[in-house]
């Protein structure tokens, strides 16, 4: 019934309803504005022919027959008494430009008078206005409020229509009531109500008698549709209380199942409808019973079958199969019934091998003679092997699938010998001669029979558990290098010490570290005691900062303490050193406490990343996905033992940042050789965490191309390629291992690849009309780097944005606000089972140090760059900027410890640390740090000023 209101009631009643609308929406206020019109025109033609009575008259004038005097006093009495209207009482008047009434039908009070303070009720000076009309424009029309016709008592509201008669300098004009006008509109309103009305009465009778008609017809069709519903439910119960499978075959489809089929072979109901029955025969059949039950209609009689299930694996059942007629075609029934029980009995291992189904290893029976055959295979044997069906696997020979000889020969030998081989690893040949490495179990039914002997076997298949170990073990030998290098004694890394007294001067010291090609100075006392060492970063940062004069002595720039180690410590315990010191230069002294020689710690970490280079070799040579797929691979494997150390996150990151770039370099290489060379210079640049050399091991893609400007005509070729490129380079890194951008931050959007002169104008908008949402969205983009192609593109945009910046200072208070308000992660006190986000916990550092870096203009992307360079300038104190580097490095070192254990694990890769699994130090340790976050914040409140 609810269906017949929408379909009939409901729409009556809307046409009624856009009738009625229609009239006083559209037809009403048409005619309204038409009648109104019509009194414009006709007091605007009026007003015509009276200035056409007055031309006559100065016509006469012009001619000589009349005195101007006697022309316009004749014009006058002719005008005073020219009147129209429905009771003859409307009129026309008649002022000069000053303005001064020359004649006013019923107003003779005011002839003769000066006008312009004479006004109406509502205070305009209408007079003023008749002037000013006809002043700019000759005639037009004005509205006011006058007395109503005769009657002086009566104001109400007036339109006139005036003209300027030139010749005489008069001003003439009639006008119309707007209360006539609304009385017209009031009885055509009247009427057109009573016509709507009588319309809508008719209209409303025959949709009732249409109704009435169309609900007896809905009543009888909705007790037809309930009767034949029931009649449905009866047949649906009865064939669904059946203890057995009922199928209903139609042109070889299956046309109906009951629920008895749904459970055996493991499909919901509505799946099966409208399916070929030859879906869930299983391969597992002899192929004459297959080809009986891929016929339309199936003969009539008994068989036993397997039934193919939806998740794998096969039942058996026996069919009863009938015809009959429906609806003048032929069907076939089938009542199914589950034997696979029943076979149980004489089948004592059909236990077993639905067990090694369920667990995903293979089972097979075979004949082992002289070349053997397959006599029984379950389908996970089937698959392993690389077969579709145990008929293709039946016609092949078991010994020549070995590839090796020695097993061919030996195999047959041991089964007779020790009656079983037990997880004997076999290389084999699978269909089409693809490898593969197996590991089978056989054990001999019958090896009292040499000539006739059989066995049972499972096998499983272990290809890619085999591939892993073999590349685990090659890398292992490749980080022994590594390992090795870290263990070594210091001495086998010295470089040469040169020194500089402390009362030479910078320039001195300059030269000499030019001339010996070095880049620092140990600064001596006399030339005996060592007191410092200078180093080109002293110079570069304390010159400048203290705006020195290079005349002055070097011990005003010099670092002292100098720090210094043992010759036999190891290169591991060196770098440590240094990185808890801040330090890339250490003095090493021999037994004797002599100066040996210096550690440079730029040549440590070359050696360091050259640890990577056999990675970053084999991505050189890579020339398919799949190969640098597999490299993606091992650099998990090699980062797992590092993160595990005590190695620094600066060089974690260095070894992550230096890989991907070597995977987009070599894409980029791969793909321009497919599609042909770029037509413009261009570059790849990375954002975010790849932009500042931060990358975790789990990483989302975030980058973009930039190319030249080109010529209009040129522009949608150019666009296309790059999109092009864009799109196969972001698409072959999610296979490799670095998914896409959930915000669709990449080269492959054609909104970020753009001409350098779009990127130029989007961070125009974005540094120009900061907001502090849309800047929270965008500030990804703001931390970017080349990674591939024309740097100089690269470092015009950065140039670009730093002009920029430094002429919107509003750009960085939205940079400050946006960390001000962002919310901490915190631990709640004790230990839980509650989650931190450490992505969101490092950000805000991050956040925190953009901000300080592009205040100052630093355009270094690297979050512990831009610190070491905020320090350097001593922008924030010294021991806030420590404990910043310790929070930083804590947190990102974290993040790698979960994701290493994902990967241990098997598990997807996270940023979410979980509190429970640290120990109770390092908790305590966590909720410090992270307590120092609202610290920060206020901090970055007050230097920049945001009002709370």
């Amino acid at each position: 019934m609810n269906r017949f209101y929408f379909k009939i009631i409901i729409p009556s009643i809307i046409s009624i309803l856009l009738f009625i609308l229609t009239i006083f929406l559209i037809i009403i206020p048409r005619y309204q504005e038409n009648i109104m019109n019509g009194k414009r025109e006709m007091i605007k033609e009026l007003t015509n022919a009276a200035v056409s009575i007055l031309s006559k008259y100065e016509n006469d004038e012009r001619n000589g027959l009349l005195s101007r005097d006697e022309a316009q006093k004749t014009a006058i009495s002719r005008i005073q008494y020219l009147r129209y209207g429905e009771e003859n009482k409307d009129y026309f008047w008649i002022t000069d430009m000053y303005p001064v009434m020359i004649v006013h039908p019923y107003r003779p009070d005011l002839n003769g008078k000066d006008l312009n303070d004479f006004s109406d009720p509502h205070g305009k000076k209408l007079f003023v206005e008749f002037v000013k009309t006809v002043e700019q424009s000759d005639h037009g029309y004005v509205d006011y409020m006058w007395q109503w016709k005769d009657d002086s008592t009566h104001i109400v509201p007036k339109l006139s229509y005036v003209s300027i008669f030139k010749p005489w300098n008069w001003v003439i004009g009639t006008g119309v009531y707007i209360e006539d006008v609304k009385k017209e509109i009031k009885a055509l309103t009247q009427r057109l109500l009573w016509i709507s009305t009588g319309i809508s009465g008719l209209i409303a009778l025959m949709l009732f008698f249409i109704t009435q008609q169309s609900l007896a017809s809905e009543k009888k069709r909705i007790e037809a549709e309930n009767e034949l519903f029931e009649s449905k439910e009866k047949y649906k119960t009865l064939v669904e209380a059946a203890t057995e499978g009922l199928i209903m075959i139609i042109d070889g489809k299956i046309s109906f199942s009951n629920s008895v089929i749904s459970r055996l072979i493991e499909y919901d109901q509505s799946e099966l409808i409208n399916i070929d029955l030859k879906q869930i025969i299983s391969d597992n059949n002899n192929k004459g019973l297959i080809e009986l039950f891929f016929q339309e209609v199936i003969k009539e009689g008994q068989y036993e079958i397997n039934l193919k299930k939806k998740n794998g694996g096969f039942i058996s059942v026996l069919i009863t199969s009938s015809t009959a007629k429906f609806y003048q075609k032929d069907v076939t029934i089938l009542i199914v019934k589950d034997i696979s029980f029943d076979k149980d009995a004489a089948l004592p291992a059909l236990d077993y091998q639905k067990l090694l189904s369920v667990i995903d290893i293979g089972f097979f029976r075979a004949r082992i003679d002289t070349k053997g055959k397959f006599l029984y295979a379950n389908e996970t044997a089937i698959r392993i092997l690389g077969y579709d069906n145990f008929s293709e696997l039946a016609d092949t020979y078991i010994l020549k699938m070995l590839v090796s000889i020695e097993d061919r020969k030996n195999l047959r030998k041991i089964l007779l010998k020790e009656g079983f081989i037990k997880t004997k690893i076999l290389e084999i040949n699978k269909k089409n001669n693809e490898p593969a490495v197996v590991a089978v179990t056989l054990v001999a039914i019958n090896n009292d029979n040499p000539d006739d002997l059989i066995c049972e076997g499972i096998i499983e298949d272990i290809t890619l558990l085999e591939k892993e170990k073999n590349e685990t073990n090659n890398l292992i030998t490749q980080l022994k290098a590594t390992s090795f290098l870290m263990e070594q004694s210091v001495r086998e890394f010295l470089t040469p010490v040169f020194s500089i007294d402390s009362e030479k001067t910078i320039t001195d010291a300059i030269k000499t570290m030019a001339i010996r090609k070095v880049d620092c100075l140990l600064v001596t006392k006399n030339e005996k005691a060592t007191i410092g060492i200078i180093t080109n970063t002293d110079i570069q940062k304390r010159v400048l900062a203290m705006k020195l004069s290079l005349d002055n002595p070097v011990y005003l720039i010099m670092s002292s303490p100098v720090i210094g180690v043992d010759i036999n410590t190891s290169v591991f315990d060196a770098v440590k050193t240094c990185t808890e010191k801040n330090i890339n230069h250490l003095v090493i002294k021999n037994e004797t406490d002599d100066i040996e020689g210096l550690l440079n710690m730029a040549d440590i970490n070359l050696l360091l990343k050259q640890s990577l280079s056999f990675l970053i070799t084999e991505i050189n040579k890579a020339h398919t996905v799949d190969e640098l797929k597999q490299a993606y691979k091992k650099l998990q494997l090699f980062i797992k033992p590092v993160i595990g150390s005590d190695i620094s996150v600066r060089y974690i990151i260095n070894i992550t940042s230096s890989f991907s770039d070597a995977i987009i370099k070599r894409l980029i290489e791969i793909t321009t050789d497919e599609i042909g060379k770029p037509p413009v210079d261009f570059t790849f640049i990375c954002m975010g965490s790849e932009g500042r050399k931060e990358e975790t091991l789990y990483t989302d893609q975030d980058n973009a191309i930039i190319y030249e400007n080109v010529a209009a005509e040129n522009a949608q070729s150019v666009n296309t390629y790059f999109n092009k490129l864009g799109e196969k380079v972001c698409n072959a890194l999610n296979d490799i291992g670095y998914s896409f951008c959930k915000g669709n931050i990449m080269a492959k959007n054609p909104q970020w690849c753009q001409p350098i002169s779009v990127w130029e104008n989007q961070f125009a908008r974005w540094i120009t009309t900061p907001e502090p949402q849309n800047l929270l969205d965008a500030t990804i983009f703001f931390d970017f780097r080349e990674v591939y192609g024309n740097e100089e593109l690269t470092l015009r945009l950065k140039n670009h944005i730093g002009n920029l910046v430094n002429i919107n200072p509003l750009f960085i208070y939205h940079l400050a606000y946006n960390t001000y308000y962002t919310k901490p992660e915190q631990v709640s006190s004790g230990k839980n089972a509650e989650t931190i986000d450490l992505k969101n916990a490092v950000n805000f550092i991050i956040m925190f140090i953009r901000a300080y870096a592009f205040k100052n203009n630093i355009l270094t992307t690297n979050t512990l760059d831009r610190l070491s360079s905020i320090k350097a300038k001593q922008l924030i104190n010294s021991n806030t900027a420590t404990e910043i580097e310790y929070a930083y490095n804590l947190l990102m070192k974290l993040r790698f410890k979960i994701q290493a254990d994902c990967i241990d694990t098997k598990s997807p890769l996270t940023n979410t640390l979980k509190t429970k699994d640290l120990l109770e130090i390092e908790l305590s340790v966590l909720k410090k740090v992270l307590s120092l976050i609202p610290v920060y914040q206020n901090k970055i409140g007050m230097d920049f000023r945001i009002a709370t």
